[in-house]
This record gives C-alpha cells, structure tokens and sequence, in this order.
C-alpha cells in the first residue's frame, strides 16, 4: 500500500507543480522547466520517466511480493465464467456508450476537439495500457490491505482503488480545467467512464486480461473522438411563399 500511496503523492504533486508553471509562465519554475524542455533528449527522459512510473511500480510490487496474483487479477481464474461476464459487460457497455455518447456529440458538433485531446492511434493504445496498469496498482494495493480484515477484500479492494483514482483525478487541477469545457471535457469523461466499467469486470471476472480486452474493443468500436474542425449546422430551410392565386373575375 505505500507504494501505491507514493505514486499517489507523485501524480497528484505533479500534476499541481506543471499546472502553477502553466498558469505562472513568468516565474522561476516556468522559466527553468521551459528551459529544461529544450535539452537535448528531454523528452526521451520524460517518457522513459512515465513508462517506469505505470508499468515499473506495478512491476516491483508483484516482483517483491507487495501485491499477490490474485490480487491483480492473474491467479487463473475460470476463463469460462469469466468470458460470459466480459461478453455481457462489453455489450452493455457499448449499447450505452453508443445510446448516450454519440448524441452527445451529435448535439456538440459546434465544439472542436482540444489539442490535448488529439493523440495518435499508438499513442491511444499506449495510454490505455498505461491506464489499466495505473488502476491495477490502486486496486492490489487495496485488496492487500483487506486482507485479513474483511472477509470480501477482492470487493472492497476494487471499490477502494476505484475510489483512489476518483480522488487522485479530482486533485488534479488540469483535469478539473478540462470539465468546465465541453470538448476538453470529453477525455476526462470517458477515462472515468473505462475506470468503472473496468472495475465491473474485475468484480465479475477476478481476471486483468479481460477488462484490458473490453477497453481495448471499446476504444476502437466507438466513436467517441470529436472532430478536429468545427462542424457548420446547415440552416433551416424555410418554404417558399405561396403564390398569389389569381383573383377571379
């Protein structure tokens, strides 16, 4: 569990210290990180500095010993079982994504999508894998520490990581920018969206790659990107007058 707290520490600072630096652009921490942007192989660092951040922590707490395999969802549970949950959660997912988000566009298409918003499709991929690590470290964490203390930790222990990436979103203060906007608002959205739906299939399966399945399908399935360039709503037409008719005589 202070694994998992410290990289609750580190995104939630994080996130805090570029969002002042964004908003001071004159200040010290602004200038120095701007400044730190232009080395050479910077990003290259930043990058390798986030892969170990998802993928590396989750990797030393299983490696350690810190997190069980069942506790992230590796412990060959039926697959059997656990293939009629996926394919009952994945259809009801999308049905409901498709009955509510794509009106939602439709009714929004004056609104272009935010440069924050526009990744590449590796690049998508990449965030998803980033993202089902991130919430596999929350929850094991979780179910680990009600262990021996309650007698459903798997439940509890998902709600808990589920409930620690709620609380970790809503500390991070470019995200809470994001929701007063509707085309900023749509990343944010969904990603919490693939949370629940991804803590469901954990409740019903016990199996990681499962839900990792469903947000993969659900991402290349629906379409919920907004369009980069704003969409003109034709105008109402209106009918034509009516011609006078002729007066008799």
């Amino acid at each position: 569990m202070a694994l998992a707290l410290g990289a609750f520490v580190v995104y939630v600072v994080g996130t805090n210290i570029a969002w002042r630096a964004v908003n001071a652009p004159h200040s010290s921490l602004a200038t120095n990180m701007r400044a730190w942007t232009t080395q050479r192989g910077a990003r290259a660092l930043f990058q390798s500095a986030r892969l170990v951040y998802y993928l590396g922590l989750p990797f030393l707490a299983l490696y350690f010993g810190w997190v069980d395999l069942r506790s992230v969802g590796l412990s060959g549970r039926d697959w059997t079982e656990g293939l009629r949950w996926t394919i009952v959660i994945l259809l009801a997912a999308w049905l409901l994504l498709i009955l509510i988000w794509l009106p939602y566009l439709h009714a929004t298409l004056d609104v272009a999508a935010t440069p924050q918003t526009q990744f590449s499709f590796a690049r998508r991929m990449v965030e998803v894998i980033y993202m089902q690590a991130h919430w596999l470290l929350y929850r094991a964490a979780a179910i680990m520490l009600f262990t021996d203390v309650l007698d459903d930790a798997l439940y509890w222990g998902a709600i808990g990581g589920l409930g620690m990436i709620c609380i970790e979103a809503l500390l991070d203060p470019r995200l809470r920018a994001r929701l007063q906007s509707i085309g900023a608002a749509d990343a944010p959205i969904w990603n919490f969206g693939q949370a629940f739906i991804n803590t469901l299939t954990f409740l019903a399966t016990h199996i990681l790659w499962l839900g990792l399945m469903i947000q993969f399908l659900l991402e290349l399935t629906v379409p919920h990107l907004r369009a980069t360039r704003v969409t003109t709503r034709p105008a109402p037409t209106t009918a034509p007058a009516a011609q006078a008719q002729p007066t008799s005589k």
